[in-house]
């Protein structure tokens, strides 16, 4: 697993982050636990043919989180 992230008020190219800190509540972690379970589901389901997914939180301050498939990676 690689965590990619940029800084929040600086467009530049993605960093592979060695750490990340998530601050939610329950129910924010379980929304985001269902759409990652959704994700691997899919990526087993569609292989190559998918790519991506956005998270949608209902937060208005919400960072964007994006899982892509790994097998699209080039490195």
């Amino acid at each position: 697993m690689k965590i990619y992230g940029r800084p929040q008020k600086q467009d530049s190219e993605l960093n592979n982050l060695v750490e990340a800190t998530i601050v939610a509540d329950p129910e924010a972690l379980r929304d985001l636990a269902s759409f990652l379970y959704r994700c691997a589901d899919e990526i087993e389901d569609q292989g190559s043919d998918w790519e991506q997914a956005h998270f949608e939180s209902n937060e208005v301050t919400a960072p964007e989180l994006i899982v892509f498939n790994p097998d699209l990676l080039d490195d």
